[in-house]
């Protein structure tokens, strides 16, 4: 069972920030409780804060993880240690010839690693298996925590992002994820919202591929003059 302060960890990874009153509703408990987490975590250098000021009212006071809580997340060291395997796999030829920042050549190679490392879970013979075979192999990933169909596809979904700090950076980690996704699904996948952008979640969105063939070919013929 999870302790008020894994919850709160929890909560600031997903949705960035967040004041006492915001996160004692989210969680159902009262607001003196959550403060007085808050004050033993930024005493041990896991949140920090800021004053959010209002027109009318008291200022509230605005709590995020710091670079330090975030990097205690499993995602990080299992993402060094992947990075670093890769960096001395890759050789001086094959980085000058590619041309892209060696950070992007690392992360899709940490694609194709990951997709390599999971597919004897994926083998679903439809794409809806498929789907619902990544996404339980990419819950301890971090990546993908469930999935739903709707009309225009299969989505993917993740209320907290595995690595804020990095994908805040560049978005390198977010289409190494995606295409991790889309090498398991074999299918081709769309990243349409994350959290680093302030939405609830990060989410992919996987066409039947006959589907999307056939859009393809009526954007096609509606371009044409």
């Amino acid at each position: 069972m999870k302790t008020t302060r894994d919850a709160l960890r929890d909560l600031l990874a997903a949705q960035g920030e967040s004041t006492v009153a915001q996160a004692a509703a989210t969680l159902g408990l009262n607001q003196a409780n959550i403060r007085r987490h808050f004050e033993v975590m930024r005493a041990e250098g896991l949140v920090d804060v800021r004053i959010q000021r209002h027109e009318v009212g008291r200022p509230a006071f605005v709590y995020r993880l710091t670079e330090r809580a975030e990097e205690q997340n499993a995602h990080y060291p299992r993402l060094v240690s992947r990075m670093l395997r890769r960096l001395g796999a890759l050789s001086p030829d094959g980085v000058a010839a590619d041309g892209r920042p060696l950070a992007e050549q690392l992360l899709d190679g940490l694609a194709d690693d990951l997709a390599l490392a999971y597919r004897p879970l994926v083998n679903g013979p439809t794409l809806q298996e498929r789907v619902a075979e990544t996404s339980d192999a990419l819950k301890a990933e971090g990546i993908v925590d469930h999935w739903r169909k709707d009309a225009d596809g299969y989505h993917l979904m993740n209320t907290a992002c595995p690595y804020r700090k990095a994908a805040e950076a560049s978005d390198a980690p977010c289409q190494a994820d995606r295409r991790t996704v889309e090498l398991l699904v074999q299918a081709p996948v769309a990243q349409v919202s994350r959290v680093v952008d302030g939405q609830p979640q990060c989410e992919y969105v996987v066409q039947e591929i006959r589907a999307a063939a056939r859009a393809r070919d009526e954007r096609a013929a509606v371009a044409e003059p």
